[in-house]
């Protein structure tokens, strides 16, 4: 009997990983391999960009006086967005007041994990936007960016290494920039702390793709005829 070479073939492994890659804020301080890190790396810039420009950089924050000269004004950048945590992350136990906890640990403990991962990307004007409006800098490629972040979450999955991104350095992006020497043609898209997990590894609660899908005109869910 001939295989059908477009019928869906098990990769447990994959969708294992895929399904459990939740934002881990709670890290030890333990060091993260400098092999680990680069395996980490290796497998983001494998990520598709248009043209293959590869429009990303990365800026890896280890030092410890680094960290903490990050981890301050992270803190700042929330209390003054958001009035700090108050007292939700102290007294409640909801699932909402349980992840601003996560939070509130990672803003307190970010100078202590092992490192900071700084992605940025390439500044590309977006198409839409006509030449005679390009004033000041343009964003940073986020379409081609995101892709490779999302390898670098799904690597320390793999690994077994604890991640979240943030994009709260937004805030302070400018003294960012100036302290780390990052030159204005990049952005910094995300900050990913990374170290090993306190808590365990488990399944994200999302809504099923199902819900989410349309067939050839937004808001019809039947497929229709396939084939």
């Amino acid at each position: 009997m001939t295989q059908n070479n477009n019928t869906l073939s098990a990769n447990p492994p994959f969708f294992d990983v895929v399904s459990q890659v939740r934002a881990m804020r709670r890290l030890k301080s333990d060091p993260v391999p400098l092999e680990f890190l680069r395996k980490v790396l290796e497998a983001g810039v494998q990520a598709p960009s248009g043209q293959n420009t590869q429009p990303w950089k990365f800026l890896v924050i280890h030092d410890p006086d680094e960290k903490a000269w990050f981890r301050e004004r992270y803190a700042n950048a929330i209390e003054t967005r958001f009035g700090g945590f108050g007292q939700i992350a102290e007294d409640g136990d909801s699932k909402f007041a349980r992840q601003i906890k996560a939070v509130k640990y990672q803003c307190d403990h970010m100078h202590e994990f092992p490192l900071i991962l700084l992605v940025a990307g390439e500044r590309d004007w977006p198409f839409k936007v006509a030449e005679k409006d390009r004033v000041g800098l343009a964003p940073p490629n986020y379409g081609a960016v995101y892709p490779c972040v999302q390898n670098i979450l799904l690597a320390c999955r793999s690994l077994g290494l604890g991640a979240a991104l943030t994009t709260m350095h937004q805030v302070f992006e400018d003294e960012l920039h100036a302290h780390f020497g990052i030159p204005d043609t990049y952005g910094v898209v995300v900050a990913i702390p990374i170290g090993w997990p306190m808590g365990n590894f488990g399944p994200v609660t999302r809504k099923p793709a199902a819900e989410k899908t349309f067939f050839n005109k937004w808001g019809n869910t039947d497929p229709g005829e396939w084939g």
